[in-house]
């Protein structure tokens, strides 16, 4: 572990300088699940003194492949985003010989760092050190069935919630079930879960028995809560020794299905803004759930606390103890390398001043919104298209090559196929939520290139 500064680095050059330290010098490997895109990144380690880098990826992914050495670590096809994400882990925990032998060849005395996915929990991966690698007692705390204790720790209003043994759910759901139902979601029973695949919706009493059959030998536990009606949405935090900086609102674009019922998690963007009064909510508890994160577990680094923005204001469902796209987002308008500034801050190269940071990155997000828009298509057969340039006028979606709002491409991945959403800043109005956008393009992708796509609802924004 390098030395951290012995003060609080506050300006731009001197996280610059910082950064060029911990990279220059070093092998990097960086481990994978998608090869495409990672250009930008590759240029930014060269440019700052890296000694090499190898990619080790597990598919090709969506997008432009970079000018680098690249090792597939095969792993199959899946039925679900979680099981690629476990396989993945599990090939650079123990990577397959040729993977191996590949690594040592690119670093023949053991001493590369490794950049891993954010989502990653190992502590060491190709049997290098990870970068930035969480402790234990961190990566515990994203379990939806246990939050609910910091919340309380925090000060936070929430939505009412019962934790029970998956064969009494039934009755929890008709004690707290709202309008549109009741939704679950599981204990870490299979490990840490993301992008709503272990989240029920259930709207109906007719569909508990399939939740609860669902359920049963994935999650000895279940948290029910009502259907919360309103925008999905997150904010971002970064715990230092001295403070908490609280960033601004992320909408997470979960659309909903209708037949089957249940969520389709798309990414994200900074272009919604809910009332101050619920921006301010959402700053304040991240504030104060940093400061019971860093009481109990002694916790630094990034963090988001997922929620809705409901018609009585922000309710929280889950903590991601770790990095995620909406502070990568957000972080792209000051023009800080956030990942490697985390990566650096968590093995103790660099320290940071929290309130430099929060204001480095407010003010020139809310000036410039942007979005990382991917909705998967979850056993769809392999298929690649072109970037198409698209008009979205109200429900509908339209080619426009001049001028678009959005550009939208496809391509394979490990659980079918990716659709990959990027919108103009400067031609997509900053306010209202994007949902609606997306939900156009996913029909256009369905009719354009005849794709399953199901019927996708977006969230009423109640505020």
């Amino acid at each position: 572990m390098g030395a951290a500064s012995a003060e609080p680095l506050a300006s731009p050059q001197a996280i610059a300088e910082a950064l060029a330290r911990h990279v220059g010098g070093r092998r990097w490997i960086i481990a994978t699940d998608h090869a495409a895109m990672l250009g930008p990144f590759v240029s930014w380690l060269r440019d700052n003194g890296a000694e090499g880098v190898l990619i080790v990826a597990s598919t090709r992914g969506v997008g432009d492949l970079p000018d680098a050495d690249i090792v597939y670590a095969s792993i199959g096809r899946h039925d679900s985003q979680m099981a690629a994400i476990r396989a993945h882990s599990a090939a650079i925990a123990d990577p397959a010989p040729e993977v191996a032998a590949a690594v040592d060849r690119f670093d023949p005395d053991g001493s590369a760092l490794v950049v891993a996915s954010p989502f990653e929990t190992l502590q060491e991966a190709l049997g290098r050190r990870v970068s930035g690698a969480r402790r234990p007692a961190w990566v515990a705390l994203e379990d939806k069935t246990t939050v609910h204790a910091l919340w309380a720790e925090a000060g936070i209003t929430t939505a009412d919630h019962m934790v029970v043994p998956v064969a009494e759910a039934a009755a929890a759901a008709r004690e707290l079930a709202g309008p549109l139902g009741t939704v679950w979601a599981a204990d870490n029973t299979e490990g840490w879960h993301g992008g709503a695949e272990y989240t029920r919706w259930v709207p109906r009493p007719a569909d508990v028995s399939a939740a609860v059959a669902w359920f049963t030998g994935r999650s000895r536990t279940v948290r029910v809560m009502p259907f919360l009606n309103g925008i999905p949405c997150s904010i971002h935090g970064f715990v230092t020794a001295t403070g908490t900086a609280a960033f601004r609102p992320w909408e997470m674009v979960i659309l909903r299905r209708r037949d089957p019922a249940g969520f389709a998690y798309a990414g994200g963007a900074s272009f919604w803004d809910p009332p101050r009064t619920g921006r301010e909510e959402m700053r304040a508890a991240a504030r104060a759930v940093g400061d019971v994160l860093r009481r109990r577990v002694d916790y630094r680094g990034p963090f988001s606390i997922d929620g809705v923005m409901t018609a009585d204001g922000f309710r929280p469902t889950e903590l991601n103890p770790r990095l995620s796209a909406g502070f990568s987002a957000q972080a792209q308008a000051s023009e800080l390398s956030i990942g490697s500034l985390v990566r650096a801050y968590l093995d103790e190269a660099l320290d940071l001043d929290p309130v430099w940071l929060e204001e480095a990155i407010v003010g020139p997000a809310d000036r410039r919104r942007t979005s990382a828009v991917r909705l998967p298509l979850l056993g769809a057969d392999p298929f690649e298209a072109d970037p198409v340039g698209l008009r979205i006028d109200g429900p509908r979606a339209v080619e426009a090559p001049e001028q678009p709002v959005a550009t939208l491409r496809a391509g394979p991945v490990q659980s079918g196929v990716l659709l990959m959403l990027q919108l103009d800043p400067d031609r997509v109005d900053a306010g209202p939520s994007v949902a609606p956008l997306v939900a156009a393009a996913a029909v256009f992708a369905r009719d354009r290139w005849d794709l399953s796509v199901p019927d996708l609802v977006p969230a009423p924004d109640l505020r």
